[in-house]
């Protein structure tokens, strides 16, 4: 028994063949790594004109999320948030709002702890876009061979911006921000 043992030590190790980390994990349950997209629609209104920092929201997951056999994030799993921060509109910016992500039940009612982020590119805020510029001037433009004409040049004086509304059906994208074990 131990010649045969040994013998089989030394062909996995020709081979190169080993059983990592990840295997033994994907045996015993599947890992959502850190980075992972996915999509959530928003089923309640929420602004940054009636909602406060700590507010809980909720989101609707739309499809489901496989791993490779395994469905880890079956569709219509209720993802919980909180606002972590309303930035107010000012002259120039819309307001924004930032969305921390810190609970997922599936609908069998499994309860996981996850952390994340509703993704945007302005740093996972929700809004927060230059306003228009609120006057502009005529400036003549000329050209060669032809009669001068005005053009109309925007000033630095943009207007005041707008509070973000984010209405229900809307589709918006979570990222994950650590590594969640699926049972």
């Amino acid at each position: 028994m131990k010649r045969l043992l040994l013998i089989l030590f030394l062909i996995f190790s020709l081979f190169g063949l080993e059983v990592s980390a990840e295997e033994i994990t994907s045996q015993s349950g599947q890992a959502i790594r850190k980075g992972t997209f996915i999509r959530v629609m928003v089923p309640e209104e929420f602004s940054t004109l009636t909602s406060d920092i700590g507010d809980e929201l909720w989101f609707l997951n739309t499809q489901d999320m496989f791993i490779y056999e395994t469905n880890a994030i079956p569709e219509n799993t209720k993802i919980y948030g909180e606002i972590e921060d309303i930035r107010e509109p000012v002259q120039g910016r819309d307001a924004a709002i930032k969305i921390l992500i810190n609970k997922m039940i599936t609908p069998d009612k499994k309860v996981y702890r996850i952390k994340g982020h509703i993704y945007s590119e302005n740093d996972n805020y929700i809004g927060g876009k230059q306003t228009a510029p609120t006057y502009y001037r005529k400036v003549p433009h000329y050209n060669f061979r032809l009669r001068p004409f005005l053009h109309v040049a925007p000033l630095k004086i943009l207007d005041m911006g707008n509070h973000t509304i984010v209405k229900p059906g809307e589709e918006l994208f979570m990222i994950f921000e650590e590594d969640v074990q699926i049972k």
